[in-house]
């Protein structure tokens, strides 16, 4: 009975005749293309949020902050970085003492955010030195006049290597009284992390010379740590920090914690863009209803004869469940394949999109003697990673497709109730 019923849904599903696979096929590539931007906004998305964190967490927040609450001593810090180097599970103990300040360069400046950090951080730390990026110059802050600084920012002021950038920086006495300070760098190096909006914002310099600069009540100093996996569960690790420290001196923060309102605010687009993009491919799965409909009318005459030979109606009905079942698991390997391919290679299909339009629109300038306005840019750069890697999720790729089979079969059993209404006997005297 199984071998029987699975061959006639196979017949059902390919169709003896071309007509009546034609309602299915369209079915199928209906699924298809919805499917293909759901599988990737899914990846393409979840790739950028974690690229833009990693280069947050691994550069800027790194992966445990600990603040004091009250001033400390050189001693102080001296022997809390001992403590927390000895603790197991750190791997990486940093102090930093950051604030704001202005850059200027001739007629220009630009706000930044100056960190001042120990000169050997970018040799010593890999996770760093791989989201930041030289591209002129080097790392060197191993004197108190140099300063790298961010592509954007070099670019704003118009800044190259060797060239002098004054930093406007201030103190504020116990009197309420604001006094400026110009201090002067050297350009050694010039940096990017593959994120525009942290090129344009910092500045770093040497800690010893941040000390002395950075003073205002909005400067601060602390320790940033670094663990092995900053996305495992890192409570062991927080009660482990505070056992070390033996103090209430200190607030302790994850990078979690941290980006909380950054993380919400990716998680929601996210998930509106996903929701957009599913309500698309149950449209198409509605479709197959529509399909089940044209395929009953059409096999009319088939369906009488069955039932006149002792065919249940349940059989009847079962075999459309799987044919549409079939239509909606091909739609979606048919999708999710073409999607995923498009998610890894998303890349270099951006690249080759725009070098084939930057030519045509190049060639239509020359051939009309239109001044070009420049080569377009169909990902900015403003608002989006210059790379990021893809990471699939077979076990996403499978819950899709089951759900998307399931939800094809449950949209077969409307019109399969009109197999219960076709009576023999009328379409023996209509035939």
């Amino acid at each position: 009975m199984k071998s029987l019923l699975l061959d006639m849904t196979i017949r059902l599903f390919i169709g003896p005749r071309k007509r009546e696979s034609k309602p299915i096929f369209g079915s199928i590539l209906g699924i298809a293309l919805s499917m293909i931007p759901l599988v990737v906004v899914i990846f393409l998305s979840e790739g950028m949020i974690k690229g833009i964190t990693d280069r947050y967490i691994e550069t800027g927040t790194f992966h445990l902050q600990l603040r004091p609450y009250e001033e400390l001593t050189p001693d102080d810090w001296n022997s809390t970085a001992g403590a927390l180097t000895e603790t197991d599970g750190i791997l990486q103990v940093q102090r930093e003492h950051s604030g704001m300040g202005i850059a200027t360069a001739g007629n220009q400046q630009t706000a930044v955010s100056i960190r001042s950090i120990s000169p050997d951080l970018y040799r010593s730390d890999s996770s760093f030195q791989k989201y930041m990026a030289i591209l002129q110059g080097d790392f060197d802050l191993s004197s108190n006049e140099n300063i790298i600084l961010g592509r954007e920012t070099a670019s704003q002021l118009n800044l190259g290597i060797g060239d002098t950038v004054k930093i406007l920086t201030g103190k504020t006495l116990s009197s309420g009284k604001y006094i400026p300070k110009i201090s002067r760098f050297i350009v050694t190096g010039i940096f990017s992390t593959g994120y525009q909006d942290l090129d344009k914002l910092w500045v770093f310099i040497n800690i010893e010379k941040g000390l002395k600069i950075l003073q205002d009540s909005e400067s601060a100093s602390r320790f940033l740590l670094k663990v092995n996996d900053p996305y495992a569960d890192l409570s062991p690790l927080v009660q482990s920090v505070r056992k070390s420290l033996e103090s209430r001196r200190w607030g302790l923060y994850t990078w979690q914690s941290l980006n909380r309102s950054q993380q919400n605010n990716y998680q929601t687009t996210k998930l509106l863009l996903i929701l957009i993009m599913t309500l698309i491919v149950v449209v198409a799965i509605m479709n197959i209803s529509s399909s089940m409909i044209m395929l009953v009318m059409e096999n009319e005459q088939d369906i009488g004869i069955l039932k006149s030979m002792g065919m249940s109606n349940s059989f009847l009905s079962f075999q459309y469940i799987l044919t549409a079942g079939l239509a909606g698991a091909g739609g979606s390997i048919i999708g999710i394949g073409t999607g995923t391919l498009i998610a890894m290679r998303f890349n270099l299909i951006i690249n080759l999109a725009e070098g084939m339009i930057n030519a045509f629109l190049n060639l239509f300038y020359r051939i009309f003697n239109i001044v070009s306005p420049g080569d377009i840019s169909l990902l900015n750069s403003e608002y989006y990673l210059d790379s990021f890697n893809i990471n699939i999720d077979t076990g996403v790729l499978l819950i899709i497709f089951v759900l998307t089979t399931l939800l094809s079969m449950v949209a077969a059993l409307i019109p399969i109730r009109n197999i219960s209404k076709i009576i023999p006997l009328d379409i023996l005297r209509k035939h």
